[in-house]
């Protein structure tokens, strides 16, 4: 048989390999997309990623078949058209689910690159059996093994590209370009390898015309532009949903921001009122409760008393001689003077329900819930005694040569009362018969500790 010679059409192969990279391209900015996406969503991209790749390479493949000129009249049957479509198809969804994961090994590349290599050469080989014509074609079984490998390579250094750039900053545009550019090249190669590896010989074959069309120039600028038309379509979506997703990260790095600043707010707020509260409780030169806080406790320590029917007792203490100590030394030893006896009985109580107060100048006072009279009596001995421990001059004292203290307690065992004035009663009763038994011991020569009536 005689051998045909084969001529192309140039801007046929130029637009196959222009469609080539393109759809390469697209498939690259939908995997991203499938990567970025949640589960639904990636489906949807890898669908619409799948079919558009698909139909960008199968159109690069018959732009190259078309773009092959014999001297005999061609047709091409649809179904077998069609199949290798899908065949596109199917292999565009294995790269796009390839390159889309998060992590890959070399293994998986390999893999992926066999799939993606093996689904072009079966859609492009599938594509040459769809032609119709009297010229008989045959295979050099070399050159189909090249271009079959050639596919297969080529796909491997896109994928492997791919991930290799993946994490460097600001590699993503460089990554998609390079890897489309060669995995375009790949196919394109690919298919002219295949198409090298063809021989085309006059025959007088009969062939079945059923399901068969002619393609015109007309069908193949439709093809152009269908396929450019689809993959423009593709890629401004893929752009539009990565700008959104972009400003939707945007946005939630903000929010991230502005919820941390509220925390910090938060905390802060919180610290300020709890400071306010500790400033609005505390005596700021002793540290310790205040005059306020001492008058709402003791009433609400006497109401609990009522109900769980136990002893209450309260200890008022006065600094002896202060006036004599703050004219002799100065302002600054009296306050000196005032924290260190502070301090002192801060730490003579021990239950977190005993309230250590200043009451006034230099009196203090100690309510101690659920306390005999006896064990009051001797809280207040010790107290007295560590304060004249510390030794703390005070030279026009009439007491001693040291600072001392005078200490009345009173211990009431409070009625249930049946209004808050009963309340108000008690706790002044209580206030007066321990403020009585300081004066008595101031007038009895100070320094010692005495029981209220």
């Amino acid at each position: 048989m005689d051998t045909i010679a084969v001529t192309y059409v140039h801007w046929l192969v130029a637009a196959s390999i222009a469609t080539s990279v393109v759809a390469s391209y697209a498939a690259f900015s939908f995997a991203e997309r499938v990567a970025a996406s949640d589960r639904q969503r990636s489906l949807g991209w890898l669908i619409a990623g799948a079919f558009a790749m698909g139909l960008g390479i199968w159109s690069m493949h018959y732009l190259g078949m078309l773009a092959v000129q014999l001297p005999v009249p061609v047709v091409y049957h649809v179904p077998t058209v069609i199949i290798s479509l899908l065949l596109a198809v199917a292999a565009s969804a294995a790269v796009l689910w390839v390159v889309s994961r998060e992590s890959l090994s070399g293994r998986a590349i390999v893999l992926g690159s066999v799939a993606m290599g093996g689904g072009i050469g079966a859609m492009h080989y599938t594509g040459m059996a769809a032609m119709r014509s009297y010229a008989m074609h045959r295979y050099n079984p070399s050159l189909v093994l090249l271009s079959l490998v050639i596919a297969v390579a080529f796909s491997w250094m896109a994928l492997r590209i791919t991930f290799l750039l993946r994490r460097e900053p600001g590699a993503h545009e460089l990554r998609r370009m390079g890897g489309a550019v060669l995995m375009g090249i790949g196919i394109a190669s690919m298919h002219y390898t295949a198409m090298f590896a063809v021989t085309f010989e006059r025959g007088n074959t009969e062939f079945s015309t059923v399901h068969t069309v002619p393609v015109t120039h007309i069908d193949q600028l439709g093809i152009v532009v269908m396929a450019g038309m689809v993959l423009f379509g593709a890629l401004i979506s893929a752009y539009f949903d990565r700008q959104m997703s972009r400003d939707l990260r945007v946005s939630n790095e903000r929010l991230a921001e502005m919820q941390v600043a509220l925390l910090q707010r938060e905390k802060e707020l919180k610290e300020a009122v709890a400071k306010l509260e500790e400033l609005s409780t505390r005596d700021g030169l002793t540290g310790l409760y205040n005059r306020r806080f001492f008058d709402t406790t003791l009433t609400a320590e006497c109401k609990r008393a009522a109900r769980a029917n136990y002893p209450i007792s309260l200890l008022i203490i006065d600094v002896d001689c202060f006036k004599a100590l703050n004219d002799h030394y100065g302002h600054l030893v009296g306050d000196d003077c005032l924290q260190k006896v502070g301090k002192s009985l801060a730490s003579a109580v021990r239950r977190t329900s005993d309230v250590v107060a200043r009451y006034g100048g230099e009196e203090f006072a100690l309510i101690l819930p659920n306390t005999s009279e006896e064990s009051a009596t001797t809280i207040g001995e010790n107290i007295r005694r560590a304060v004249l421990g510390l030794e703390i001059a005070n030279a026009n004292s009439t007491a001693g040569p040291f600072v001392t203290l005078s200490v009345g307690v009173c211990t009431r065992r409070p009625s249930h009362p049946r209004s808050s004035e009963d309340i108000l009663v008690t706790t002044n009763e209580i206030i007066r018969a321990a403020d009585e038994a300081l004066y008595r011991a101031k007038r009895e020569g100070r320094n010692r500790v005495l029981l209220g009536a």
